[in-house]
């Protein structure tokens, strides 16, 4: 309501005795039905994501690390600790313990023997038990890698990962004692961090299609991959709350050679499908309560009741039994 009334005021500036009637600065425009579109455009970073730490509890000397931009999947070398290599393997569940024959059940052994399936050396159906038919996938496993074969994997010698990541830079200098952090990693896929106001959140939902606007003019199809929960972030008014949302270019080959640059995401929205719709300027708030607006018929000017409904984009929805689509509206410039 008080959008409108602020709108009124600039239809109807006041007048005063002294001045007279105050000259008014109006255009017409005419009246459309169809969909109610709410666009909403922001900044975002587009990069590989958010980097994490990777490192080991073996002791030893680091000896070499991969080149930053290497792929790393599941059964490839992190790092080398006494050149020896430490390797990636899938699975949600962080690394705890040593594993061997004997161990508790667990599902960080079921998360191994997928591994190793993947990599051709379990033939069973994985389970949580590490067996003799484990401990038998391990020894092959370590020949290929030139370990000796003890069917034994000592804690830090593997690190689970949910996906393949990326070598974004090395945390540690070859020569240096081996520790929690090593390499610094992100995901794999380029990405465009967003932060979205509160307010925007139905904008943005999993699976959406938005627009991204690249550096250079080019404009490429986007798809929101998730929606994270509110978190505060600063800005030049203080602190306020942001929905971090994270969406991923439709050809990933779009954003190659462009790292940790600003790109301008769109999100757009059908608030209203089919509707009545004037630019919010044209409401006038009546005297005894309600809205009207005006529009030229006969060579005059008619006051027609309206009722308001979804706004977006300067434009809003209204119902009326007397305004049609291409009737000709009076609107403030």
């Amino acid at each position: 309501m008080a959008l409108v009334a602020g709108i009124l005021a600039l239809v109807r500036p006041p007048v005063t005795e002294a001045e007279g009637p105050a000259p008014l600065n109006l255009e017409r425009t005419q009246v459309v039905r169809g969909d109610l579109i709410e666009t909403v455009r922001v900044q975002g970073t587009l990069g590989h994501g958010t980097r994490r730490d990777m490192g080991t509890r073996l002791d030893g000397t680091l000896t070499s690390i991969p080149a930053p931009g290497t792929i790393v999947s599941v059964g490839d070398e992190l790092f080398r600790i006494d050149d020896l290599p430490v390797v990636m393997m899938h699975g949600e569940l962080p690394v705890w313990r040593a594993f061997s024959e004997g161990m508790s059940n667990g599902n960080d052994v079921l998360q191994l023997e997928k591994s190793l399936a993947k990599l051709g050396y379990f033939r069973l159906t994985p389970d949580t038990r590490f067996t003799p038919a484990t401990k038998n996938a391990v020894k092959y496993w370590q020949k290929s890698l030139g370990m000796k074969q003890t069917g034994i994997i000592e804690h830090g010698r593997i690190v689970f990962s949910s996906k393949d990541v990326r070598i974004q830079a090395a945390k540690a200098k070859a020569g240096s004692v081996a520790s929690g952090e090593i390499i610094s990693v992100t995901g794999v896929q380029k990405e465009i961090a967003v932060f979205l106001d509160t307010s925007a959140r139905s904008l943005a939902k999993k699976n959406t299609k938005v627009e991204v606007s690249l550096p250079g003019g080019a404009t490429e199809k986007g798809t929101v991959r998730s929606v994270g929960t509110p978190v505060e972030k600063e800005g030049t008014e203080g602190a306020t709350r942001k929905i971090p949302v994270t969406v991923v270019l439709d050809k990933e080959k779009a954003g190659a050679g462009l790292q940790d640059v600003p790109v301008g995401v769109q999100f757009t929205q059908v608030k209203a499908k089919n509707v009545v719709q004037v630019p919010v300027s044209a409401l006038l708030a009546q005297p005894g309560g309600g809205f009207a607006v005006e529009i030229t018929a006969g060579g005059g000017v008619k006051l027609v009741p309206v009722k308001p409904g979804v706004f977006a984009n300067g434009l809003v929805q209204v119902q009326s039994v007397e305004l049609k689509a291409g009737d000709t509206v009076v609107v403030a410039k």
